[in-house]
């Protein structure tokens, strides 16, 4: 019940307020826009944090060549562990980073994910701050999207812009397989290059079935996170 009541009241009711709100101020009363804007507040949020997980992954790739070189000569754990960590330091690569950035958004999108689910379909005046007005009209369909029913079209554009970002993604780069590899690193680069393609097919049929709202705020994201994957990419390559 604990858990409940602070889940509630630490990520699913401001994110529903925010979305009540932006639904509020905005003049056609889109529900579609509101779950767009939304989408990229919180990504925004959340770039300080994608940026230093996209850095640390584009940084470990240019080191891999040193990580081989440490496991083929140095075969006691602790020792190689240790030279890791002192490789890792000398290029100032946080490890962690990847993992902080799972454990900030990973509440984050299940919150989102019930709040577009629920108020895909209309927003309850209950879950509302007495500081939010329920709009006196919520138009749940615009651009040709009606968030009250499922589309074909969209869970297909959620599984393309998937794919799409796993191509630019630098965690998937990383996953190409070369000669340099050893066969532990071939066999993990195989499988993320199955995932690459396996999992925008997933995508697509959760798209679907969890409805038009989940599908509009996963292609936005995408699209998003395409951008800036790009744009970080960009500016590292300059600096």
């Amino acid at each position: 019940m604990i858990i409940k009541t602070l889940w509630n009241t630490i990520f699913y009711q401001p994110l529903y307020n925010a979305l009540a709100f932006l639904v509020d101020i905005f003049p056609d009363n889109s529900l579609v826009v509101a779950v767009i804007l939304l989408t990229l507040i919180v990504r925004l949020i959340m770039s300080p944090l994608s940026y230093k997980s996209i850095k640390t992954q584009i940084q470990t790739k240019k080191i891999q060549p040193f990580l081989r070189e440490i496991k083929k000569t140095v075969k006691d754990k602790q020792e190689q562990a240790k030279e890791t960590l002192a490789l890792y330091k000398e290029y100032n690569i946080n490890p962690f980073s990847g993992f902080l950035l799972i454990l900030v958004q990973f509440p984050i999108i299940i919150a989102l994910y019930w709040v577009f689910r629920d108020g895909g379909v209309g927003l309850d005046p209950a879950q509302l701050y007495s500081f939010v007005s329920l709009p006196d009209i919520i138009n749940v369909k615009s651009f040709g999207i009606d968030l009250t029913q499922k589309s074909y079209v969209l869970a297909a554009l959620t599984g393309i812009t998937q794919l799409i970002h796993l191509s630019f993604s630098s965690g998937f780069k990383k996953s190409e397989i070369t000669e340099n590899q050893t066969e532990q690193e071939k066999i993990i680069a195989s499988v993320g290059q199955s995932m690459k393609y396996t999992l925008p097919v997933m995508v697509t049929i959760f798209a679907y079935t969890l409805g038009s709202a989940i599908a509009v705020y996963w292609i936005t994201s995408n699209i998003f996170m395409i951008f800036q994957e790009w744009y970080i990419n960009k500016k590292l390559k300059s600096n």
